[in-house]
C-alpha cells in the first residue's frame, strides 16, 4: 500500500476492503420491488479498512475537531488527492462482539491468516 501510494501524486490513500460483515444488500426498483438480495461480501460494495497513508499537506485540508474521513477526506476528493488501494486479502472487522468471537474462535483453532510471527517459526 506505500509503496503504491509513493508512485503516485496524491496528498492521501486509505485501504478499501470488501466489507466482512454479515449483512445482505437489497436491490430493488422505483416501486419498492426487490430484484436480488446478495451477501455483502460478494458485490462490488467496498469499505473503508481504517488504514492511511498520508503526506503531512493532508493538513492543510483539515481544520481544528473535524473527523478525518468527513470535512477533510471531501475536501481531498474535490482536488482529486485522495485514492484507495484495493486490497482483496485477509481483511476482518473487529466492531462487533460476534465479529470478535469469530477472530477469538479462528485464533483458538490455528486458522488466523494474521499470526505471520507463528508461521515463520513453524
Amino acid at each position: 500500500m506505500i509503496k503504491n501510494f509513493e508512485g503516485k501524486d496524491r496528498v492521501a490513500s486509505f485501504l478499501c476492503v470488501r466489507p466482512s460483515q454479515s449483512f445482505h444488500m437489497v436491490h430493488m426498483d422505483g416501486s419498492n420491488v426487490v430484484s436480488k438480495i446478495s451477501h455483502a461480501s460478494k458485490g462490488d460494495l467496498r469499505i473503508n479498512g481504517g488504514y492511511f497513508v498520508l503526506r503531512k499537506d493532508v493538513f492543510d485540508f483539515m481544520k481544528p475537531g473535524e473527523e478525518l474521513v468527513e470535512e477533510p477526506f471531501q475536501r481531498l476528493i474535490e482536488k482529486k488527492q485522495l485514492s484507495a488501494y484495493k486490497y482483496d486479502g485477509f481483511f476482518v472487522c473487529m466492531d462487533t462482539f460476534k465479529e470478535r468471537q469469530a477472530l477469538e474462535e479462528m485464533y483458538a483453532t490455528g486458522n488466523a491468516p494474521w499470526t505471520m510471527w507463528a508461521k515463520k517459526r513453524a
